[in-house]
């Protein structure tokens, strides 16, 4: 409709009337038009939202369970003497690594020798006994088969040899037990591993009631760490299971154990039982006492549809995405398996190729026309359990 401007009072009538008009028509059905030399119009342009959006494609993706723990070797002992004595000598000291066997530290051995020697004698002047009775019990055997010594006499010899036997047998595990102490004396590494604590130091007496510890001794050429799982992931935990472990001092870099135990004693107030790993640790890098974070593969699926789990939209019980087809955001209702973070498993909903939106897609609604200023290729590579 085109307006008369040559006489303002012409024009009047005709503005009220278009005032009315426009109170009339609804703002979804208005059209703006103008006058232009050819009389052409136009009308307003449909909503297009760009989106940024990646490919579904297949992929490995595991669910983890993760829990924490401290490092512990496995095996240690503190180290205390036999026999009670002054310590003598130390042969080796804090951070020492030592083999099985190798003397670690000797007490006072002088008194040791002297009781030595004292039941050697004893043994000796028994054993001399003990033959000459031997010989005597002989020659009376003789005279009681001819009828010559009488039965009492005969037996209060075998009785006297009886007795001298005995004592030798007393006076040789005598002797024994005093070799038994000098070599005891030599206190030695039951295992192969490293000193972590010299606690006494030459000239102390050492006792073995109340024992005394002298050193305290690590094996870690394979570790533990002992951790806590909740009650409801029992069934994701087994012996032989592989662990992988992650310490401070090493960051980046995982070391992989195994479940040796499960304990099926569940803790009442915690709500979780305890398991131990053991990590063959051949190197020594990992330490008793570091403080280390665990994770346990619960479940895994191999050449499974991913996306970025952030893009999945929650309504209630539902979950959707929306993908793009024929320039149109189309939702898609989905069904989500394995969830782990930066990705999410999709079983049922989406096929592998289809393009989903994984920005803009809050401003989307079904059938909306979108443009894609990107494709991105976030967290669709291949990935390994470990």
């Amino acid at each position: 409709m085109c307006v008369n401007k040559g006489n303002p009072r012409q024009g009047a009538p005709m503005r009220s009337l278009l005032r009315t008009i426009l109170l009339w028509v609804p703002l979804t059905a208005l059209v703006t038009g103008g006058c232009g030399s050819n009389g052409s119009k136009t009308i307003d342009q449909e909503t297009v939202v760009p989106v940024i959006v990646t490919k579904v494609k297949r992929g490995d993706i595991t669910s983890s369970l993760h829990t924490m723990g401290s490092i512990f070797p496995t095996q240690e002992s503190m180290i205390s003497p036999k026999i009670s004595g002054r310590i003598e000598k130390l042969y080796v000291d804090e951070g020492d690594r030592v083999e099985k066997g190798k003397p670690l530290a000797e007490l006072e051995q002088e008194r040791l020798r002297m009781v030595i020697k004292e039941a050697k004698a004893s043994l000796e002047e028994g054993q001399a006994q003990l033959k000459n009775l031997e010989a005597t019990l002989k020659r009376n055997q003789k005279l009681f088969e001819e009828g010559v010594l009488d039965s009492q006499r005969f037996d209060d010899v075998t009785t006297e040899r009886d007795l001298a036997l005995a004592r030798v047998q007393r006076m040789r595990a005598t002797l024994e037990r005093a070799e038994q102490d000098l070599k005891d004396s030599v206190i030695t590494a039951p295992f192969a591993g490293f000193i972590v604590e010299k606690i006494m130091n030459e000239g102390e007496m050492a006792t073995t009631m109340p024992p005394s510890n002298i050193f305290h001794l690590v094996d870690t050429s394979s570790v533990k760490i002992e951790c806590g799982i909740p009650e409801d992931k029992k069934t994701s935990v087994t012996i032989g299971k592989e662990a992988f472990i992650e310490v401070d001092a090493y960051p980046g870099e995982a070391f992989t154990g195994k479940i040796t135990t499960v304990n099926p004693l569940v803790d009442i107030s915690t709500r979780t039982f305890k398991i131990k790993i053991e990590i063959f640790n051949p190197d020594f890098r990992l330490e008793s006492g570091m403080f280390a974070r665990i994770r346990l593969i619960e479940r895994e699926s191999r050449g499974a549809l991913l996306i970025p789990q952030r893009v999945i939209i929650e309504e209630e019980s539902a979950k959707k995405v929306f993908i793009v087809e024929n320039e149109r955001a189309v939702e898609k209702f989905i069904t989500i398996g394995i969830i782990d973070p930066p990705l999410a498993e999709i079983t049922q909903g989406l096929s592998e190729g289809e393009i989903v939106v994984t920005e803009g897609f809050y401003a989307l609604k079904n059938g909306i026309k979108v443009i894609i200023k990107e494709t991105s290729e976030e967290g669709v590579r291949n990935r390994e359990p470990a």
